[in-house]
Formats: C-alpha cells, sequence, structure tokens
C-alpha cells in the first residue's frame, strides 16, 4: 500500500506481509505523494503545479512572497496613472467634440469590462455572479437608452432582471438568491448608473453636457489626490479608506467649482454660481462612490478590481466615482436655469 503521509511518518502504513518497504529513492520507485489537506471542502482546486503549504512549512523553508512595490506617499505608479489618464482622458474628449456618437463605443467597452471586472470581484464572497448574462443585459440597456430613452431603459432593465432570474433558475444553483441578489447589484451598479450618461449624451448639445459632467468628477479626483498627497493629515473614515481625508476633499470641492464654472459659462452661458452649485455636489456624491467601492474591496480583500489601466487598477477603479453621481448631474442640470 502508498503511504499518503511520506516515509518516516507515524501515521505511514506498513507494508503487507512479504512484501518489502517501497525505498523512495530506488531507482524506478515513485516518491511518495506529499501530505496535503484535505481540499473537498475548501472551495480549492488541486493543481499539481501548485507549491504544497504544509510540506513547505515542515520543511522549516519560508515560501516566497511576491514583492510590492512601495511608491512613497503618491501610493500609485504616478508616470504610468498620468500617461493612461491623460490618453484615455483624450480620446473621450476628442470623441465628443468631434463625433459624438462614437462615445457610445467607448462607454459600451467600458461598461463590459468594468462589469466583468465587478461579476469577478464579487464572486470571491462564495457565490457565482451570472457574468454574461449582466454583460449583455447592460449592452442593451446602454444601447435602448441611446435609441429610445428613458422609456426603453426601464423596459430593458425590467427585461434583464428577469432574464437574470431565469437564468439562474435554469442552472439550479445552490445559492440561488445569493446568485441573483449579486448579479442585480452588479447590472444596477454599473449597467443602469452607466445609462444616465448615455441620457445626457442623447439630449440637443449632449456632448457637452458630458463633457461638464465628466471634467467635474475628474477635477474633483485629481483635486483630491493632489491636496490629499500633500495635505491630508485627518481622515474622513478611516476603517474604510484612510487615505481619504477632509483635505483631500476640499481640494475636491475646490478643483470641481473652478472646472464646472468655467465651463458653465463657456459652453452653456449659465449663471456662474450653477457651476459653483455643480462644484459643491458632485465631489460629495463622487466621495460617496469612491468609499462605495472602498468598502467592497475592502470586505472581498481586494486592492483593485482589476489591472487593465497602469497605475489606477481596473476600469471600475476608474469609474467609482463616476457611476453613483450620473443620476445626481441629470437631476441638477434638469433643476439648474441654463441648462435642460
Amino acid at each position: 500500500m502508498v503511504s499518503l503521509t511520506g516515509p518516516g511518518s507515524p501515521a505511514s502504513d506498513p507494508a503487507p506481509s512479504g512484501e518489502p518497504d517501497a525505498d523512495p529513492h530506488a531507482a524506478g520507485s515513485e516518491a511518495p505523494f506529499p501530505k496535503r489537506r484535505d481540499l473537498r471542502n475548501s472551495g480549492k482546486t488541486y493543481s499539481p503545479d501548485e507549491p504544497d503549504t504544509e510540506t513547505v512549512a515542515e520543511s522549516g523553508e519560508d515560501a516566497p512572497a511576491p514583492a510590492e512595490k512601495d511608491y512613497g506617499k503618491a501610493g500609485r505608479n504616478l508616470p504610468a496613472a498620468i500617461g493612461i489618464g491623460l490618453l484615455i482622458g483624450g480620446i473621450v474628449l476628442a470623441s465628443l467634440i468631434f463625433f459624438p456618437i462614437s462615445f457610445l463605443f467607448i462607454i459600451l467597452v467600458a461598461i463590459v469590462a468594468a462589469m466583468w471586472e465587478l461579476a469577478n470581484a464579487l464572486s470571491r464572497s462564495g457565490s457565482l455572479v451570472s457574468r454574461f448574462p449582466t454583460m449583455v443585459s447592460a449592452a442593451c440597456m446602454v444601447l435602448a437608452t441611446f435609441v429610445g430613452g428613458r422609456e426603453a431603459l426601464w423596459v430593458t432593465f425590467a427585461a434583464s432582471a428577469g432574464a437574470v432570474m431565469l437564468f439562474t433558475m435554469v442552472e439550479r444553483r445552490k445559492n440561488a438568491v445569493k446568485d441573483v441578489s449579486l448579479s442585480l447589484f452588479a447590472l444596477t451598479y454599473v449597467g443602469l448608473m452607466a445609462c444616465f450618461v448615455v441620457y445626457l449624451l442623447t439630449q440637443p448639445d449632449g456632448n457637452f453636457y458630458v463633457i461638464l459632467f465628466l471634467s467635474s468628477v475628474v477635477a474633483s479626483d485629481t483635486g483630491g489626490y493632489v491636496f490629499g498627497v500633500l495635505w491630508g493629515k485627518h481622515p474622513i473614515a478611516a476603517r474604510i479608506s484612510p487615505k481619504k481625508s477632509w483635505e483631500g476633499y476640499a481640494g475636491s470641492v475646490i478643483f470641481a467649482a473652478a472646472v464646472a464654472t468655467v465651463l458653465a459659462l463657456t459652453l452653456f452661458d449659465a449663471p456662474f454660481w450653477t457651476g459653483l452649485v455643480i462644484g459643491v455636489v458632485i465631489p460629495a456624491f463622487a466621495t460617496l462612490g469612491d468609499f462605495s467601492e472602498s468598502m467592497i474591496k475592502r470586505d472581498l480583500e481586494l486592492k483593485d478590481m482589476g489591472t487593465l489601466l497602469p497605475g489606477h487598477g481596473g476600469v471600475m477603479d476608474r469609474l467609482d466615482s463616476i457611476l453613483p453621481t450620473a443620476p445626481v448631474a441629470l437631476v441638477m442640470f434638469s433643476v439648474l436655469p441654463g441648462y435642460f
């Protein structure tokens, strides 16, 4: 009988009578399997190329830990972050100015990528988010909003929710309620919120509304980062995101108010005070969006949602402040003078 605990172990089974003990060092013989934990109920799978942690621990050797580069107070690869940010910003701005309908393609790519990242992240909780149905549904919601407006959006959203539930039922999942809940959360958080940006785009001069909205959010993020790195000392909610400070929030308001006021005057000829209102409200909800994603990542023990954007993390890490702020921007453009 082959021992599963290694030679010399007290739990090793002796060789049957009349049969010599197998010598693991003899030519033509195979060494016994290393001791490994029972993985049947741990949710892990066996891989022959995976180092056995218990065997390493028994040998007295320390498992090599991947070295994480320290970027100092900046907290990220700043040159890569600036380069990627300028590239994406330039592409978005050019599409909105010269060929606004092309921005719809950018939204579709971003939403599908963000939905994939969020589904992968939420699946770490032990449930299974329906990736394909939610990704297809989010794309259909975006297209329906662009073609048919708000009514088409709500009809498509309701149909998408039903499709997700039907898909889960057909698969006969064990945790169907939790799976459906997380799938609908992902569909709402990413797909529905993105459709408010698409609805802005469908309005007369909609590309200018989107430029004002996105510029205000980007200014808020930039001001918060600059002020936070230079003067941040008092965390807003240290348990959720220790690097978000009140000093950084002040920078978000200053930058967003300045940018929103300039664009309100130049793009819409709206009263200057409306830009100040937008500059105060946008950072509040953008910061709440940052905190919301930070809570999700902290609960799932993630640093970033993905790795598609060097210096930024994943696509979701760039949309966290944009998505929850989109419906707020729509409301402000609807009630403030000089816009809708």
